[in-house]
C-alpha cells in the first residue's frame, strides 16, 4: 500500500478499498461519500497525504476544496522534513474526512514556493475557503500539528 496518494487538476485520485480501482475525488466534493465506479463499493475519505504535482493541482485544491487543507513545504534534502514526513501522515490519517493533507515539494515546483512566499522548511500553511488561514515552521508531532490547526 502506498503511503500517500495522488492528484490532478480535478480531485485526488483514490483507490478502491474493495476492486483497487482508481476513482477521482473531485476537489469539490471533499468531505462528502462517494462510490467507486467500477465496484460501487463506498470511498474512505483520503487519510493520507495528497502529493501535488502541478501548481494547477495546488490552486484547485485549494480553492475549490470544501474541506480545510494543510499543505505542507518541504524537500528531499531537508533532514527535519524527512523527521516530519512519518508524523504528517500520522495527521492525516487523524485529520481524514475532516481535512486534506497535502505535500509539495519546493524544489519541483519553485512557482508555489514563491507565491506562497516559503522561506524555511519544513513550511505548513493552513488554507480555508480558498484562503490561507495560517502558517507555521518546524518539525512538530502529529498532535500539536493538527491543535495548531484546529483539526484534532
Amino acid at each position: 500500500m502506498s503511503s500517500s496518494l495522488t492528484a490532478d487538476p480535478r480531485g485526488i485520485i483514490l483507490p478502491c478499498p474493495s476492486c483497487n480501482s482508481a476513482n477521482r475525488l473531485a476537489f469539490a466534493r471533499l468531505g462528502q461519500t462517494g462510490r467507486c465506479g467500477t465496484c460501487q463499493a463506498e470511498l474512505p475519505s483520503p487519510g493520507l497525504p495528497v502529493v501535488i504535482g502541478s501548481e494547477e493541482e495546488f490552486t484547485n485544491l485549494i480553492s475549490q476544496s470544501s474541506l480545510p487543507v494543510l499543505v505542507d513545504f518541504w524537500a528531499q534534502w531537508c533532514g527535519p522534513c524527512k523527521m516530519m514526513a512519518p508524523e504528517f501522515s500520522k495527521a492525516a490519517t487523524q485529520a481524514a474526512g475532516r481535512a486534506v493533507l497535502a505535500k509539495v515539494n519546493t524544489e519541483k515546483l519553485p512557482g508555489i514556493s514563491n507565491t506562497q512566499r516559503i522561506q524555511g522548511i519544513p513550511a505548513f500553511i493552513l488554507y480555508r475557503g480558498g484562503s490561507e488561514t495560517d502558517r507555521t515552521t518546524g518539525f512538530q508531532p502529529a498532535g500539536r500539528l493538527l491543535s495548531w490547526a484546529e483539526l484534532e
